[in-house]
């Protein structure tokens, strides 16, 4: 079970790596819309 200080912490650190916490965001958001556009 993940408390709400855990995740403060995680969001700290993180924050501190911000371009690294943009590029999985983007390939989470591309992996997602690729699969959108091949099941339609």
């Amino acid at each position: 079970m993940i408390t709400r200080d855990d995740l403060i912490r995680e969001y700290r650190s993180r924050s501190a790596t911000f371009p690294a916490f943009a590029v999985v965001y983007l390939m989470i958001v591309g992996t997602l819309g690729l699969t959108a556009y091949a099941i339609v």
